[in-house]
């Protein structure tokens, strides 16, 4: 068997519970550049592989990281920590793999670890280096620095590492530009081990335990292979909540503007996506919804290459008329659709919280452009938010009612709560907010996401007499979810389309059943 130089290891949060799906597995979707560093190593001569756990055990109920790492003994083992979720699976890993292999490097990057890069080093002695920010040519100097035997490593850009018992912090220095991210690639999938069960079973951000990968896939998910798409990197606004926005990414990366990619090296990636049997392309990218110039031509260049291929598309604001005609033109399949998230359903709340807010009139206007071009739409909502009023919940109900009624091309209309996200302002000034948390420190992320304590239901926040007098997390999070239940329950047999609230209840009753029946049969 081939040995490793550097090995990426991405590991989901591996125990969660939600009424309606029982167990399952949790961030699966690995970060959209781990492919292209990993590729960018391979292309250095470096021997170098990504292993997704969730995937291994989808594959291989016995198999054994540790065993695994015998086998290939990799000089370096990267782990990425972006989501706060994987807080505790990844640092007991951590220290299982440093006790069995001392002389491995053990090497974090992610967003989650960038925004608490000094702390794990304090906290975790297994942890030899952060990665901060943005990672591709930090990540190459710093495998090609160990891998020639230096212990100096002061010139690798982006790091945080020990030296005699030190912690030491190197510039901030490496921000990727549009030359470096053409110079990626973001679809060698064979470098990740079990690539083909990524593909056609992972299009959920989870996955239900207690049935079978085909099962998951007809389901629980789009029933199609969805690519997240990368086109480039920033967000020059910042919504209250979002640890992942303008000054969150200053915070964490140093990146003070947006950066697109080429638009033939977006037109090549699609096409290597293609190749792997990818169909649906989903695009969370929108910085400047406003000036759509960008996909008006990527649109254009996928219509002169005659691509064939679906798009669930993210819009950040409202699109304009010609984006929504263009998409329209190019992307002819009944899967593709515009998403919208006005959150809120008050002009008020969105000033409030959104980088770009708009009115319920701009709202049901777009809608009516969407609807007179036949192009389908997704809508998102939330509730629990700071400065929230009953008059506020009840327009939400009263405008989602409407939707329904009047636009049959809407096919989904889901509510969903917002955890507390670590850079996000919510976190940064909770007084400003009025917002209550224990989550403060990296170890709060880490016991709060231990295995004794499951916290997909939960939030990591509270406001103190919101609709009502809610003292506590739990009181305020009990309210939450009775609200949800009553008014935004959504859950519909087909996971493209969403219920109203009294079916979506019922389903909900069933499902529940379902799963404590199997229990009760297996025993």
């Amino acid at each position: 068997m081939s040995k490793l130089d550097c090995l990426f290891l991405h590991v989901p949060k591996l125990n969660n519970y939600y009424r309606p799906i029982d167990q399952f597995l949790w961030i699966n979707f690995i970060p959209m550049g781990l492919l292209a560093i990993a590729d960018l190593l391979a292309r250095h001569q470096i021997s170098t592989e990504v292993v997704h756990l969730g995937l291994e055990w989808i594959e291989d109920r016995q198999f054994s990281i540790l065993r695994y790492l015998r086998e290939k003994t990799p000089r370096i083992v990267a782990f990425d920590l972006h989501w706060h979720h994987q807080c505790y699976d990844v640092m007991e890993l951590v220290h299982k793999i440093k006790s069995e292999f001392p002389s491995t490097y053990i090497l974090l990057g992610g967003y989650t670890a960038s925004f608490f890069h000094e702390e794990i080093m304090k906290n975790f002695d297994s942890v030899d280096g952060v990665i901060r920010g943005e990672g591709e040519q930090p990540v190459l100097e710093l495998v090609q620095t160990l891998l020639q035997g230096k212990g100096d490593l002061f010139s690798v850009p982006n790091l945080t590492w020990k030296r005699k018992g030190r912690i030491l912090i190197n510039p901030l220095s490496y921000v990727a530009t549009e030359e470096d991210l053409n110079r990626l690639s973001f679809t060698h999938f064979h470098l990740l081990k079990n690539f083909q069960t990524y593909i056609h079973f992972i299009g959920q951000p989870f996955y239900v335990k207690g049935v079978s990968k085909e099962r998951n896939f007809w389901i629980y998910s789009l029933r199609s292979p969805i690519y997240h798409l990368p086109l480039g990197r920033g967000c020059p606004v910042q919504c209250t909540w979002c640890g992942g926005g303008r000054s969150a990414q200053e915070i964490l990366s140093g990146r003070k503007g947006v950066t697109f990619r080429g638009i033939n090296k977006v037109i090549e990636t699609i096409q290597e996506a293609l190749s792997y049997g990818y169909e649906t392309f989903h695009i969370c990218f929108d910085p400047y919804p406003s000036k759509p110039e960008f996909f008006l031509e990527l649109f254009h260049q996928i219509r002169k290459a005659k691509i064939r291929m679906e798009c669930f598309f993210e819009s950040f604001r409202l699109p304009t008329p010609d984006f929504i005609r263009s998409f329209k033109e190019t992307f002819t399949s009944p899967k593709s659709l515009i998403a919208l998230s006005p959150d809120v359903g008050s002009d008020r709340m969105r000033k409030l919280h959104k980088g770009y807010p708009y009115s319920n009139r701009d709202l049901m206007e777009t809608l009516d452009q969407l609807k007179a071009n036949g192009v389908f739409c997704d809508l998102f909502f939330t509730i629990g938010l700071p400065f929230e009023t009953q008059k506020d919940i009840h327009e939400m109900i009263q405008l989602q009612r409407t939707i329904r009624s009047r636009y049959p091309n809407v096919r989904g209309i889901r509510t969903f709560t917002i955890e507390m996200e670590p850079g996000s302002p919510w976190s940064l000034h909770p007084e400003t907010y009025g917002v209550k948390s224990h989550l403060h420190h990296f170890m709060d992320y880490y016991h709060y996401h231990s295995a004794s304590h499951s916290s997909f239901s939960s939030l990591g926040y509270w406001i103190p007499g919101y609709l009502g007098n809610h003292q506590d997390a739990q009181s305020f999070e009990k309210a939450l979810q009775k609200m949800k239940c009553q008014y935004f329950c959504f859950i519909h047999p087909i996971a493209r389309r969403s219920s109203t609230p009294f079916w979506g209840r019922r389903l909900c009753d069933l499902s529940n059943l379902f799963w404590k029946t199997k229990k009760w049969v297996r025993k």
